[in-house]
């Protein structure tokens, strides 16, 4: 019996219909804001009023801006924390998995940070790491006076302090519930045979647990990425306003300041484009390294 060419033409149609919303939200909510961007990095516009078409002027401008190289810098330094933030997590996971007595505790503790939220944590930090703040007051309580420092009035100190915080600790709780959740699918068999071999901890993990949660821990590094530069704004601005200074100024606190401060909405668009492409960039190398992996396994 021959099938309806209404029936075939309505099944070819059904996933296009499931898809349709996603893809309607897709263009409204991703596309024409990157596209409505760019479109504006080419007029100088403040927000309001007519836009006037200026070329490539914002892009001159944005270039010789020794403010933009700092933001570069500042973003660059900060993503030099992402080793440390990928392997703490992933080591802390390890050890919680052996079962150790009180883990669930520990998780949970880990985990407040996230509950919190990064303007709430931004306030937080604030408050501990002033120079009279209790960070300082515990330290100079427990003889630590040489470690009681000016954490958020020295420049160098206070970005350092920023990828610390940001980059390292405040992901951590979700970083350890991402990696246990990966290492629950390994094979016991695998630490069985490590264990009849003679292999210790170290070996184990480096040689059994990395390798069977590979693509979890190249997709972890992924979002830090894009954690560190494309979400770090709402945390920056409670934690340290950009400063001292443009210490903690980064990319994505300049798309702010210009457009929201200064009311220099096309201007900000250019900061914003270069960010797109910067992530877009990073985001195919990454993901091109990854299908590549995938394809070797």
């Amino acid at each position: 019996m021959r099938t309806q060419p209404s029936k075939i033409k309505s099944e070819l149609l059904e996933p296009y219909m499931l898809v349709a919303p996603l893809l309607v939200l897709l263009l409204v909510f991703i596309l024409y804001p990157v596209v409505a961007n760019v479109y504006l990095s080419f007029f100088k516009w403040k927000g309001m009023g007519k836009a006037t078409f200026i070329g490539l002027e914002n892009y001159t401008a944005m270039f010789k801006d020794e403010t933009f190289w700092t933001s570069i810098r500042n973003t660059l330094t900060l993503l030099l924390y992402i080793p440390l933030g990928v392997m703490l997590p992933l080591l802390i996971s390890a050890v919680l998995r052996e079962g150790l007595k009180g883990w669930s505790l520990f998780r949970a503790i880990l985990y407040i940070p996230n509950i919190l939220g990064y303007v709430i944590m931004g306030m937080i930090c604030s408050i501990m790491f002033r120079k009279l703040g209790p960070l300082n007051n515990v330290l100079s309580g427990l003889g630590l006076h040489f470690l009681a420092l000016d954490w958020l009035s020295n420049p160098k100190l206070a970005l350092n302090t920023l990828g610390l915080v940001y980059g390292v600790w405040l992901r951590l709780g979700f970083g350890c519930i991402f990696f246990l959740a990966a290492m629950s699918s390994i094979d016991e068999a695998l630490y069985d045979a490590a264990k009849i071999d003679g292999a210790l901890w170290w070996c184990t993990f480096w040689n059994v647990t990395v390798p069977s949660i590979r693509f979890s821990i190249e997709f972890w590094v992924v979002l830090s990425f894009i954690e560190i530069l494309a979400r770090a704004f709402s945390f920056i601005y409670t934690f340290s306003r950009g400063g001292p200074g443009f210490a903690t100024f980064t990319l994505e606190y300049g798309i702010y300041n210009e457009g929201f401060i200064a009311f220099n909405m096309g201007y900000a668009s250019a900061w914003a484009s270069v960010l797109f492409l910067v992530c877009a960039v990073i985001a195919f190398f990454q993901v091109a390294l990854m299908r590549k992996n995938s394809d070797v396994q």
